[in-house]
């Protein structure tokens, strides 16, 4: 996480046909939401099918994260 997070916001401040600070914004607040929201969904998931279940959700994001990262390669034409 410590080189992702600046690498995410990196990318998303030089998205083409954003204003500069515009994506930065964005992931910002996507940022929020998630550390907002991701408790609850653990905790939800654990009371739901127990524990080690609820914590599975955590590692299941990551592999979800690795996998959607191509989307943030830039195109070289």
């Amino acid at each position: 996480m410590a080189t992702l997070v600046p690498a995410a916001m990196h990318e998303a401040d030089a998205l083409p046909g954003l204003k500069p600070g515009s994506g930065l914004t964005i992931v910002s607040w996507l940022m929020r939401l998630g550390f907002l929201l991701s408790p609850p969904i653990v905790g939800q998931v654990a009371d739901t099918a127990g524990l080690r279940t609820g914590l599975l959700v955590i590692p299941a994001a990551g592999v979800l994260v690795v996998l959607l990262a191509g989307v943030l390669r830039t195109r070289r034409d």
